[in-house]
């Protein structure tokens, strides 16, 4: 029997609790017409509940479990357990590839379940992606989520709670114990919902990211202190001076 040997020290623990892979997609709330991009391996318990309620699911294959089992195992082994689910595999559709360096198809929601290591760029190349989705219901590790959804003043407010909040609305939806997973992970776990803003704030996020960035170098600094150093002054010399000849 063919199996698969799941990278726990890559952050990966499958979810096994199938009363919280049911609220997950009641809180994506899902259409007949939705196409639903799904990141994250996983048993497809998941991917078949959400096919049967959508037009089409897009599930991201990482490249190294195809090594081991390729691809007509998996996502698709689950879809041949009965008769009754034969007809949905035509609307399943698998990508092999890297998440963050391909790029995204079109996709109404996102459902994923992310490895610890991957989540905030993934955030963030889903927030800046066009066209604009309607929302996203994620599973992180609880002290991420709690960074997504940290409030100005609190003691978790970092450069990640900015800029998520400036390119959408964030809401955290439930706590997951451990030992809804399996093998259980040393830390617990959160869904959040991610609806980005449409239309987008009127700012070059880049530039924006980048005096974020400053601000919050040192988190016991003053924002004078940080914006006086040697470093950043001839940073921001340099892009002034370049600004000034691309617009003069």
């Amino acid at each position: 029997t063919v199996g698969i040997l799941f990278n726990t020290g890559a952050g990966r623990h499958i979810l096994k609790n199938l009363l919280v892979v049911n609220s997950i997609i009641e809180k994506a709330a899902l259409q007949c017409r939705d196409v639903i991009l799904e990141v994250g391996l996983g048993t497809g318990n998941l991917t078949v509940k959400m096919l049967k309620k959508v037009k089409k699911v897009s599930v991201n294959f990482p490249p190294k479990l195809k090594l081991y089992c390729g691809l007509d195992y998996g996502k698709q082994k689950d879809l041949q357990l009965s008769d009754s689910n034969k007809c949905l595999a035509n609307k399943l559709e698998i990508k092999v590839g890297d998440i963050l360096k391909t790029d995204l198809p079109f996709f109404d929601a996102c459902v994923a379940n992310l490895p610890y290591q991957i989540s905030s760029p993934f955030v963030f190349k889903l927030l800046l992606h066009r066209p604009f989705f309607r929302c996203a219901i994620l599973m992180f590790q609880r002290e991420f989520a709690l960074w997504l959804v940290a409030k100005p003043g609190t003691k978790l407010y970092c450069r990640l709670s900015i800029n998520t909040q400036l390119l959408a609305q964030v809401d955290h939806l439930m706590k997951v114990g451990k030992n809804n997973f399996r093998p259980p992970p040393k830390v617990e776990f959160s869904v959040v919902r991610i609806e980005p803003k449409n239309p987008p704030p009127p700012i070059n996020f880049q530039e924006w990211d980048g005096m974020v960035r400053i601000a919050f170098v040192r988190k016991n600094n003053t924002h004078t202190a940080a914006f006086k150093s040697s470093a950043v002054e001839q940073l921001m010399n340099h892009n002034y001076r370049n600004h000034c000849s691309l617009h003069n």
